[in-house]
């Protein structure tokens, strides 16, 4: 276990997905609502941690939802919970394998996974802390009954992880309670609805007549129409996929899977934007590993079971062409970075589709973070080739 101190920093994030998730609504307004840099320091194993969150007041409704609550306890009622040790919990992490912690508590989600209410997205917690996902993606709560089905042992009090986050806080369960009200006050569903399925309709209409044209007409009307094919492409990329692997596209969960297909539809694996967008970048917006930072600028790889899940890759993945974290050193090129960032990105769409997704099929391995929870499937691994 690595116990030197890990250093993060997390800076407001303007982004705003739409209704796609709650996730990222709620991860938004608290970052926004801050107006200060939020900054972290924590040592492994009971060492002494520190926290600063700058909050504007914000006073307390009369009822507040209630998060999980974490058992310190071994014992539940006459039946002894295993206590399970980080390395063990981190070997569960496939499909057929696949236990999550929340809150300290360890659950069984393999087979669970199968009458999830939102599919098999679950599985992305195979191995992993997932109090995180667990709070954002559930704003109305999961039954207690329900995690005490799934409960098989509680974290070792060593082996829990020391998370940025905190979950003790009145503003999250205020605010949490606030947006569901909100988007029930505007008659608003939190997964699909006419303006996404029309949205959605034009989009792949667009995109299949673009690809038709392309190919029956001469060169120059096909240059134009591909041109045009790309653009619906993108915006697939950025609306129905993305909606999709959110599993926000629609209720139904064969609606929500093949929304999300639509990625490798358009030559990208949807395997490997949900490793990324969904257990990097959403979860942890904007928090970088300073250590690992500094170990990478002396070329030096920590073991995976050494690295901080609670890093985002959309800040270092295109360190140093592009800065995006001021704790990255800054070079005289950056000042020029909004001008040559369009041109920039589109190679790396290009790399990520020609090189990174099919290293991570391989390697079952994303920067910091475990991909066997996809990966480590054998039919996962047919669909991606």
């Amino acid at each position: 276990m690595n116990t030197s101190a890990s250093w993060r920093t997390q800076m407001l994030d303007g982004q705003n997905d739409g209704k796609s998730t709650l996730c990222n609504l709620v991860t938004t307004w608290w970052s926004t609502r801050s107006n200060e840099v939020i900054s972290r320091s924590s040592a492994h194993c009971g060492a002494d941690h520190t926290q600063a969150f700058l909050f504007a007041d914000m006073c307390k409704p009369e009822e507040v939802v209630q998060p999980l609550s974490r058992n310190g306890a071994v014992d539940t009622g006459s039946e002894r919970r295993k206590l399970v040790t980080l390395k063990e919990l981190k070997e569960h992490n496939t499909p057929g394998r696949a236990w999550a912690a929340v809150h300290g508590r360890v659950l069984d989600i393999s087979d669970f996974s199968k009458r999830h209410p939102g599919g098999d997205v679950i599985l992305l917690a195979a191995g992993r802390d997932a109090t995180v996902l667990f709070e954002t993606y559930h704003p109305r709560g999961v039954p207690s009954s329900l995690l005490d089905k799934l409960e098989v042992g509680q974290m070792e009090e060593c082996s829990a992880l020391q998370s940025f986050y905190s979950w003790d806080s009145d503003f999250y369960k205020t605010l949490r309670k606030r947006v569901v009200a909100r988007l029930e006050e505007r008659g608003l569903p939190r997964r699909g609805g006419p303006e996404i399925w029309t949205k959605a309709l034009i989009l792949m209409t667009g995109f299949w007549f673009s690809l038709y044209k392309m190919y029956t007409e001469e060169f120059l009307f096909a240059a134009m129409w591909s041109t045009i094919m790309g653009v619906f492409a993108a915006f697939i990329g950025t609306c129905i996929q993305h909606d999709g692997n959110h599993g926000a596209f629609a209720t139904n969960q064969l609606l929500n899977k093949v929304a999300g297909w639509t990625l490798d539809m358009i030559g990208a694996s949807a395997f490997t934007w949900e490793i990324q967008h969904m257990l990097g970048h959403h979860p942890y917006t904007n928090l970088l590993d300073l250590d690992e930072e500094k170990k990478k600028e002396i070329g030096v790889d920590s073991p995976m079971e050494e690295k901080d899940q609670e890093s985002d890759p959309d800040v270092f993945s295109s360190f140093p062409a592009m800065r995006m974290h001021p704790e990255h050193k800054a070079e005289w090129y950056h000042r020029y970075q909004h001008i040559y960032a369009p041109l920039l990105f589109a190679f790396m769409t290009l790399a990520k589709v020609f090189q990174q997704d099919f290293e991570v099929a391989m390697s079952q391995r994303l920067y910091h973070i475990d991909a066997s929870c996809r990966y480590g499937s054998f039919l996962n691994v047919a669909r991606f080739w």
